[in-house]
């Protein structure tokens, strides 16, 4: 099972759950790997639950292996020009944005769920003690 992670707004992280990978505007969903290099920038964290998302091997065959496009090739029309293709950036290793029809043919294998404070502090690249609370959605870490 492979694992990818995005940080959501806390008042879209119940609604982002419930849509899995399916994103909410019908635009690119960009995730990333916790065993990759790329990490969002604080301005996304703050004030945002990390969402965890459990693939399956055909899921992950879906993002890692299967119709990739760069951000900086020429052949780049925008996001909104590219529903069947991974986006990916040679500058932001480990983020994949999975173009809108990219969505549901992977979402029917993937698992949606907040992550565990383990798997916060992973994303922060700290110490689980030094997660904060304001990342506990609700009570779901003892």
């Amino acid at each position: 099972m492979t694992q990818f992670v995005r940080w959501v707004p806390k008042q879209h992280a119940d609604r982002s759950i419930e849509l899995g990978l399916l994103s909410h505007n019908k635009s690119a969903k960009w995730i990333f790997d916790l065993d990759q290099e790329y990490r969002p920038g604080a301005g996304v964290t703050r004030n945002a639950y990390l969402i965890a998302y459990d693939m399956d091997d055909t899921a992950t065959r879906n993002i890692l292996d299967r119709e990739h496009i760069n951000f900086e090739d020429d052949a780049f029309e925008g996001e909104g020009k590219h529903p069947m293709k991974i986006i990916v950036k040679h500058n932001e290793v480990g983020a994949y944005g999975l173009g809108v029809m990219r969505q549901g043919i992977t979402n029917m294998h993937v698992t949606a769920r907040y992550a565990t404070k383990a798997e916060v502090a992973r994303a922060l690249r700290c110490r689980e003690s030094l997660v904060s609370n304001a990342y506990r959605p609700g009570r779901t870490w003892p």
